[in-house]
C-alpha cells in the first residue's frame, strides 16, 4: 500500500501501520528542521525497513503535487540565447481540499542502524533501538489540526520493495518523535 493510504483515517486500527496523533493543536505550530524519531522495536520478516511520516492532520486546501501550465501568459526575462529564448509561460500550483497532508518522511535500513558503512544482522525478534531523522521540512501546522507519526515498513515510494509479511513490534513507552520547532513567520 502507498503512504497516503496508510496515513489515512489515523484513529482507526490498520494492520499495516502504527498511528500516533495529537490532541487538535491550540496555537499554530511551525516545523523547522529535521524530526527525529527514536524507536525501540523488533522485527519478524524479510524487510529491513522502516518509514516514520509526519502528517498534518485536518481539513485545508493545500498545493498538490504538479503544476498546471497557463499558455495565456508568456513572460520573458531578458534577451534570449541559442536554444533559449529567455521567454516561459507562466505556472500555476494545482490544489485540493484535503484531509491530511503528509509533512516529511524518513527511513531506515535497520540493517544498517549503527552505522551507514557497516551493515549489522538484523535478528527476528530482537529488540533494537532504531533512530533516524526525517528530511528538513520548514511547515506550519494549524491551530485546530492534529500532528500525527504514522509509522510504516516499506514506504511504496521511496524505499526497496520486499515482500509483504514483516511485523514490527514496538514498545510506545519507549519511543518518541523530537520535534524542530520555530515560532511561526513575522512573530
Amino acid at each position: 500500500m502507498r503512504a497516503e493510504q496508510l496515513v489515512a483515517a489515523p484513529g482507526t486500527a490498520h494492520p499495516h501501520r502504527l498511528a500516533w496523533t495529537t490532541a487538535p493543536l491550540r496555537s499554530d505550530l511551525r516545523v523547522n528542521g529535521a524530526p527525529e524519531m527514536s524507536v525501540r522495536a523488533s522485527l519478524d520478516g524479510t524487510s529491513p525497513y522502516t518509514t516514520a511520516l509526519l502528517v498534518d492532520y485536518g481539513t485545508a486546501t493545500r498545493t498538490i503535487a504538479g503544476t498546471v501550465q497557463d499558455t495565456s501568459r508568456l513572460v520573458c526575462y531578458g534577451e534570449g540565447v541559442p536554444g533559449d529564448t529567455g521567454c516561459a509561460y507562466r505556472t500555476k500550483h494545482r490544489t485540493e481540499t484535503t484531509d491530511f497532508k503528509i509533512v516529511t518522511r524518513g527511513w531506515l535500513d535497520v540493517r544498517n542502524r549503527d552505522s551507514a558503512a557497516r551493515p549489522s544482522p538484523v535478528i527476528e525478534d530482537r529488540e533494537y533501538r532504531l533512530r533516524w531523522a526525517m528530511q528538513p521540512q520548514d511547515y506550519v501546522v494549524e491551530k485546530g489540526h492534529r500532528l500525527g507519526v504514522v509509522l510504516i515498513s516499506t514506504d511504496h515510494d521511496y524505499t526497496l520493495r520486499h515482500p509483504p509479511g514483516t511485523r514490527m513490534t514496538v514498545r510506545t513507552g519507549l519511543s518518541s518523535v523530537t520535534l524542530p520547532v520555530a515560532p511561526p513567520a513575522g512573530s
